[in-house]
C-alpha cells in the first residue's frame, strides 16, 4: 500500500546514511530508485482512479438530467397535444355560419399555398394546416394532418414550382358537413437533383433523359381537383386530391409506353401527387 512504501522510502534513506560501503551505498540507492518509482506510480494511479471516478461521477448526473429533461419534453407535447384536441372538440360553428366558414376556410387554404411551400412561410402555412385540419383528418391515400404537413415538406424537396391556380368552386351541404369542391390548375417543375428519386427508372438508365427535359426545365401544367369536407366542429375531415398527372405525362413525353417506362418503381402516386420516400 501507500503507507508502505513510503515507510520503505524513508528507510532507505536511512540506509543511505548509515552505510560507508560504496557498493552497498550504489545498491541501497537502487533501491531508494525503484522504491521512489513505485511510489510515483502508485500516487499516479490514485489520482488517476480518483479522477475516473469524479468523471463517471459527472457523466451519471448528466444522464440523469437529460432523462429529466426527456420526461418534460414528452409531458409537455402531450398536454399541448390534449389542450388542442379538448379545443378542437370544444369548437362549434353553428349550422347556418358553417357554409361561410367552409368558403373561408379554402379560400385561405388556395392564398397560402398559391406558390406552393415556402421555407421563409414555412411555420406559417403549417400552423394554418394544424389549424384547420382535423387531427385525423383523411386523404385519398393518407391521414393526419401531419401527414399533409409532411406533404408539403416533400413538394419542396421534389419540385422547383409547384403552384396552386382555383379555376372553378362548388360547394354544397352534405348532411351536417359542408362539402367544396375545388377545379385546380397545378404548375410544376421537377428539380433535376432529385427526380431520380421520384422516378427511379431515370438512374437505371432505362428512360431516355431528353424526355424529361420539359419536366425540370420548363414549366408544366396538371389539371385537378381537391375537394374539402368540412365537419359541423369547423375542421376539415377530408381533404380528397385528384390529379391528372398521368395525362401530363403522356403528353410530355409523347405515349404511354414511355409513361408506363418512368412510371415504374415511382415514388410519387399519379393519381394524387402523394410522395413516399422513405
Amino acid at each position: 500500500c501507500f503507507n508502505e512504501l513510503q515507510y520503505a522510502v524513508e528507510k532507505a534513506n536511512a540506509q543511505v546514511l548509515a552505510t560507508t560501503n560504496i557498493t552497498e551505498k550504489r545498491e541501497v540507492r537502487a533501491l531508494k530508485k525503484r522504491l521512489q518509482d513505485r511510489l510515483y506510480q502508485r500516487n499516479h494511479r490514485a489520482k488517476r482512479e480518483h479522477k475516473i471516478r469524479s468523471l463517471q461521477g459527472e457523466v451519471s448526473a448528466l444522464h440523469c438530467k437529460i432523462a429529466r429533461l426527456y420526461y418534460d419534453l414528452h409531458r409537455r407535447k402531450a398536454e399541448a397535444e390534449n389542450a388542442e384536441v379538448q379545443r378542437r372538440q370544444q369548437q362549434q360553428h353553428p349550422v347556418g355560419s358553417l357554409l361561410d366558414h367552409t368558403v373561408s376556410v379554402v379560400s385561405q387554404f388556395f392564398c397560402i399555398y398559391q406558390n406552393g411551400y415556402s421555407l421563409p412561410l414555412a411555420a406559417q402555412q403549417e400552423r394554418f394546416l394544424h389549424s384547420v385540419l382535423a387531427v385525423n383528418v383523411e386523404g385519398a391515400d393518407i391521414s393526419s394532418a401531419d401527414a399533409f404537413v409532411q406533404q408539403w415538406r416533400l413538394y419542396d424537396q421534389h419540385f422547383a414550382l409547384f403552384a396552386l391556380e382555383p379555376q372553378s368552386w362548388k360547394v354544397q351541404r352534405s348532411g351536417d358537413c359542408v362539402m367544396a369542391e375545388v377545379e385546380v390548375m397545378i404548375y410544376i417543375r421537377f428539380h433535376r437533383q432529385t427526380i431520380g428519386m421520384l422516378f427511379p427508372m431515370l438512374k437505371r438508365g432505362d428512360v431516355n433523359p431528353d424526355l424529361i427535359q420539359p419536366l425540370v426545365t420548363g414549366t408544366t401544367t396538371v389539371a385537378g381537383t381537391y375537394t374539402f369536407i368540412v365537419d359541423r366542429t369547423g375542421f376539415v375531415s377530408s381533404l380528397l386530391v385528384n390529379l391528372q398527372l398521368l395525362e401530363t405525362l403522356r403528353r410530355v413525353l409523347g405515349s404511354f409506353e414511355n409513361v408506363a417506362c418512368l412510371s415504374e418503381g415511382t415514388r410519387i402516386a399519379l393519381e394524387t401527387g402523394t410522395i413516399t420516400i422513405s
